[in-house]
């Protein structure tokens, strides 16, 4: 049996990055644009743009760091929601980290920012913005050394401009990052004006379905990051793009937000945005991908497509050929291959989730670009055990399992495996 690596799990921040990672001058503005903080009886805080900002739980629950290993479905199902559970300080503790990564039999873990992906592109000071995002991946790249090569860092890179996340993302390189993380959402940025005739008209179109002078933000693989892709690509960096659960935004944002509202009006109990919003996002950027030749134009450009499984994949690949067919020509300035054969010859992996039978149904249609990822400590973890029975169960060759719980990953993310941990 090979390495087992995880490529998606999670931290949940502590307020040391506010305390120690944020310059003692710029603190006040850092907590006011945006803070988290909880205690030990589950009393909650979060400041985003000098408001209290809406809490990604409606309960006593927080389910994005309760998980902990030996928990069941069951387990987290008969949890009393208007009870508080006290949070697995694996979430934020590098010894209680490795511990559970000891517990688990995961040799090396991917690891993702919480908070910080769902409350950071909603930050409306730029400035503040890259301040957290810098001190963010200062505590994250201090952590993962404490848990002594067992977890692999991504950093987190505010989208609010070109310029600051240019500056973020050469900084974090030098520092030794390989990967970063971005969130497939609407941001904040300028659209330059064009002045030839097509992009007029186009503009004039904009406005006038608008009702005003456009949208105020902007996709992030649309066109004015493009020169950031193209330094990501320059780079060799890792771009993860990870979905947030998008309730705490408005809906121009991402998706969560509607389907917030939407499971408000139902009554249920919590959001229902988990099982939706991830899909949707990550659809919408890889949709947003084929069809404005991003793949095309980077090819060397190395993704991951993380916390939204991979059942999704081929009715997006499915989907993006017909309306491309149906299109005619109007993409044919930016497009010039299949999605399908884009998408196959590109360096990119998509984690599934220790329950997503479909992937291993179709090993040979989704399981070639799939890596496993356990979302840990968040309430819908899964275990690489659970996972692997899952993948044998449905008669996938062993060769493929050892490939889908972490050779793909390896390769990807180019990682070291620690020999301690093999």
């Amino acid at each position: 049996m090979s390495a087992v690596v995880d490529v998606d799990g999670h931290v949940y921040e502590p307020t040391a990055i506010w305390d120690r990672y944020v310059p003692t001058e710029l603190r006040a503005m850092a907590r006011t644009a945006f803070f988290h903080e909880i205690d030990d009886e589950g009393n909650r805080l979060t400041v985003l743009n000098g408001r209290a900002g809406i809490d990604l739980n409606r309960s006593r629950l927080v389910r994005q760091a309760i998980w902990r290993p030996g928990m069941t479905i069951d387990d987290i199902g008969e949890l009393d929601p208007d009870v508080f559970v006290p949070l697995n300080p694996g979430a934020w503790d590098p010894a209680a980290r490795v511990a559970d990564l000891d517990a688990l039999g995961i040799d090396l873990q991917v690891v993702y920012p919480t908070l910080f992906n769902e409350y950071l592109p909603l930050v409306e000071n730029p400035d503040a913005a890259a301040v957290l995002a810098r001190a963010y991946n200062d505590w994250i790249w201090d952590f993962a050394k404490e848990c002594r090569g067992r977890v692999h860092p991504v950093a987190m890179i505010a989208m609010h401009s070109p310029l600051i996340a240019r500056r973020e993302i050469q900084r974090v390189a030098e520092l030794g990052f390989t990967a970063v993380v971005i969130r497939p959402a609407f941001y904040p940025a300028t659209i330059p004006e064009l002045h030839d005739p097509v992009s007029q008209a186009r503009s004039a179109m904009a406005r006038m379905m608008s009702g005003s002078g456009g949208s105020s933000r902007v996709f992030v693989e649309d066109v004015p990051y493009r020169g950031i892709w193209r330094l990501l690509e320059e780079l060799d960096l890792v771009t993860c793009i990870h979905p947030s659960l998008g309730i705490a935004g408005a809906d121009a944002i991402s998706s969560g937000g509607f389907a917030e509202r939407v499971s408000a009006r139902l009554g249920a109990r919590h959001t229902i945005a988990e099982p939706i919003a991830y899909m949707q996002d990550a659809d919408l950027f890889m949709t947003a991908a084929f069809y404005h030749g991003l793949l095309e134009d980077h090819p060397r450009l190395r993704l991951a497509i993380a916390h939204a499984g991979s059942t999704w994949i081929p009715l997006v690949l499915e989907k993006c050929e017909t309306y491309l067919w149906l299109g005619g020509g109007q993409f044919a300035d930016v497009v010039s291959l299949e999605p399908e054969e884009v998408f196959e010859r590109h360096p990119i992996l998509v984690s599934f989730d220790g329950w997503e039978q479909p992937v291993a149904r179709m090993p040979g249609r989704i399981g070639t670009k799939s890596a496993w990822g356990s979302r840990y400590p968040h309430h819908d973890a899964s275990t690489p055990a659970e996972a692997r029975q899952m993948l044998e169960a449905q008669g996938v060759d062993p060769a493929t399992i050892d490939a889908m719980m972490g050779e793909r990953a390896i390769e990807l993310f180019r990682l070291n495996v620690p020999a301690s941990s093999k």
